[in-house]
């Protein structure tokens, strides 16, 4: 009962995404309370820590894409979307120059904090400046969720075939 609970679940998630969602229902099978934990990081996941919807979507964006992920990525669009950020303002950072001045510096924030780079000091203040600390924290947990999924799915065997992301979300140079 439980475990058709859980799929049941799991399904509504997809529909209402547009999501393949069939990781989590081979979990609701194997392990009722290894799913219930993962939804337990649902919470954390989607906290914002107070920073606008846009910047926030901008750095899991950047994350899930970063990840290799095209269906992850295009989950946090459509999630975006939701929260009212436009597809339009997620495609602008994959493009050099289109991208307002906040959602550049959170893309360029996600990008050095996801490689570790040279110059990840200096992108942590210009964001803690920019959104205060709370904010950087939102920052911070939209690049680690954004990651953890892909990951995840990666690690099971379940995002081997990842599709591309549409050539608008694809980062140019």
């Amino acid at each position: 009962m439980l475990r058709r609970l859980l799929r049941n679940a799991a399904r509504k998630f997809g529909a209402r995404y547009d999501y393949d969602v069939g990781y989590m229902e081979d979990l609701a099978e194997l392990s009722p309370g290894g799913f219930a934990k993962l939804a337990l990081l649902t919470p954390f996941t989607q906290e914002r820590f107070g920073l606008p919807a846009a910047p926030y979507y901008a750095a899991k964006f950047v994350a899930a894409r970063t990840a290799g992920c095209g269906p992850c990525a295009m989950l946090v669009v459509r999630m975006a979307e939701e929260a009212g950020v436009s597809a339009r303002q997620l495609a602008s950072i994959a493009r050099p120059g289109s991208a307002d001045a906040d959602m550049r510096l959170v893309a360029d924030y996600a990008a050095a904090v996801l490689t570790n780079s040279f110059d990840l000091a200096d992108m942590i203040e210009a964001a803690r400046y920019r959104f205060g600390e709370k904010g950087l924290w939102g920052l911070a947990s939209a690049v680690a969720a954004g990651q953890f999924y892909p990951s995840l799915k990666r690690g099971i065997g379940a995002a081997l075939s990842c599709d591309l992301l549409p050539a608008e979300f694809r980062e140019v140079a």
